[in-house]
């Protein structure tokens, strides 16, 4: 499955380029609400970081950010455009746990992992936060009373995970998060949860 999401966003990340998309910033208020939460200089893990706009960002307040990607393809773009951060082309699981973190930024990520991966995958950023480091994590709602799984029909053909608000908080609840905020957004097509570990 990784490996389908690495080639569908190396596609993507080609499409930024021809479209000049690069700069489109969709998640200002979100960001500038996770800095309230962590210290000057924190030092910043990007899960999914794409093009690195939300590094170059976190970056340009001051802190120090890794941004990391399953796409090679973006990868090369962040580096190209988010001059002085660090990036590199890895899955989170991979990552060695001997560094924390103070903030874990993981936006428009979770959708892609499945079920029956999703406890890992948080259990796998909990190790990597610093005790009462804060994790800023998004999903696509559920448009039905559960939770599903469905392969997107459009372009991408990626598995995109949908959850109810009740399981997306009792989610982070059950693996030792405090929720600081819940809100929808996309006209409640999705959902953010800032977040500290306990």
């Amino acid at each position: 499955m990784k490996k389908i999401i690495a080639k569908s966003y190396d596609k993507i990340a080609k499409e930024y380029t021809k479209k000049h998309a690069y700069g489109e910033q969709l998640s200002i208020p979100s960001l500038k609400f996770f800095l309230t939460f962590l210290p000057i200089g924190a030092e910043i893990l990007d899960v999914g970081c794409g093009g690195g706009q939300d590094s170059k960002f976190l970056a340009n307040k001051g802190c120090s950010v890794i941004g990391i990607d399953v796409s090679k393809k973006m990868i090369e773009l962040a580096k190209k455009h988010a001059l002085g951060v660090k990036f590199k082309n890895v899955d989170v699981i991979k990552i060695l746990a001997s560094k924390k973190y103070d903030g874990i930024w993981c936006c428009r990520v979770f959708h892609h992992i499945s079920l029956k991966e999703q406890d890992n995958f948080l259990n796998k950023l909990k190790t990597l936060l610093k005790k009462d480091g804060i994790l800023y994590i998004t999903s696509v709602v559920s448009d039905k009373k559960e939770d599903f799984e469905a392969f997107d029909s459009g372009n991408d053909g990626l598995l995109k995970k949908r959850l109810t608000k009740k399981s997306f908080k009792n989610l982070l609840v059950r693996h030792d998060f405090e929720i600081l905020k819940f809100k929808y957004w996309a006209d409640k097509k999705g959902m953010e949860i800032f977040c500290k570990k306990i």
